[in-house]
């Protein structure tokens, strides 16, 4: 399945995303743990059915989400938004491995 990663998301967009998601029943998998979260980085992962959205943040470039092409568009409709699609600073790496030991697994 082709994977999709928006760049420059909106913080305030992306943090109503995934609360949004999670309120609909998608379970957190991974989360960033450390003391600047929210403040200089954010990453969440999360999973429902089998399928995965992995969502990276920092204060620099703002909000980047990573998932199926189809669920992009979904988004995009939910939130009446477009996506941009440029060259990801986080989610073009294998994140979850390079961060291990600084996110909880849920």
């Amino acid at each position: 399945m082709k994977k999709l990663i928006a760049t420059s998301v909106e913080t305030k967009i992306w943090y109503s995303i995934i609360e949004t998601l999670k309120k609909d029943g998608w379970e957190v998998a991974t989360e960033y743990n450390q003391f600047d979260k929210g403040i200089d980085f954010d990453l969440y992962e999360l999973a429902q059915k089998g399928e995965k959205i992995l969502f990276a943040w920092d204060n620099w470039f703002e909000g980047e989400i990573k998932c199926s092409e189809q669920r992009m568009r979904d988004l995009e409709n939910t939130f009446g938004i477009k996506l941009k699609f440029g060259e990801p600073k986080h989610l073009s790496l294998n994140l979850i491995d390079k961060m291990k030991s600084l996110l909880t697994k849920k």
